[in-house]
């Protein structure tokens, strides 16, 4: 049996060539593409325009922080795979960044210098050994006036078939990191206050699809339209267990 946090040290010398290739084409290689091009405009929408600080906890193979630092922010990623950092550096070269850098770190214990303006955790902090030590971490890591946003999978991701197989063969976590759950460990953690938000993809998909296309009339177009707006009503109840978490320090 992998201990957790060794297979998260070893998940991307573990998945191979053809893994680590997947990885490096993020976001829009993936299938997920839709999903994670709008968490990054989430991220952006919830932070100030640059000039502004920002840490990445647990960054892969540095996609995330690679366009924000396009975007002229200050970045730092933090992993705890060796590999995964060695794959955000040659990016990073390729690109010709200077306003980014990456560290082989755990996260959980991660001291920033000098403080930053906001901690981002995108698909990350449920793979955590102990997401009150990640989240006491940035909390560390903020200045007085600065958040900590979430972007998690929520309820019934444990037990989904994805995530079985991780854990049997590579033997990371998979947790669910619902809102509630966030929120509960944020506030042991120091945080003051919280600001909960629909995921992103819940908005996407109720507002903007194919279908509008395949009206037969106007009649038909107004009844897509109103389904949708029914959708995007369900979209912020479902954010109960599934949604973007802003945890602000002050």
């Amino acid at each position: 049996m992998i201990d957790p946090k060794q297979g998260e040290r070893e998940y991307f010398a573990r998945i191979g060539e053809a893994g680590r290739r997947h990885a490096q084409r993020k976001p829009f290689g993936d299938e997920h593409c839709l999903q994670y091009v709008m968490n990054l405009a989430a991220f952006m929408s919830l932070m100030r325009p640059p000039p502004a600080r920002v840490i990445e906890f647990g960054c892969g193979s540095g996609w995330l922080s690679l366009l924000l630092a396009e975007r002229g922010y200050d970045v730092t990623g933090v992993d705890i795979s060796p590999d995964a950092i060695a794959l955000a550096e040659q990016a990073r070269a390729e690109r010709q960044l200077t306003g980014v850098r990456f560290e082989a770190a755990d996260y959980e214990t991660f001291r920033a210098e000098p403080p930053v303006d906001y901690v981002i955790f995108h698909d990350a902090l449920h793979h955590a050994e102990s997401e009150l030590a990640a989240l006491r971490a940035a909390h560390a890591a903020l200045n007085p006036a600065g958040a900590a946003i979430c972007i998690e999978p929520g309820d019934g991701h444990s037990q989904s078939p994805a995530s079985r197989r991780a854990v049997e063969e590579f033997g990371v976590h998979e947790k669910e990191m619902p809102p509630r759950h966030i929120i509960r460990v944020g506030r042991a953690a120091g945080f003051h206050r919280h600001l909960v938000l629909p995921w992103p993809w819940f908005h996407l998909r109720s507002v903007y699809r194919p279908g509008y296309a395949k009206a037969s009339s106007s009649a038909d177009l107004r009844g897509r339209k109103f389904l949708s707006l029914l959708r995007l009503l369900r979209a912020f109840f479902r954010s109960r267990a599934q949604g973007v978490v802003v945890l602000f320090k002050d």
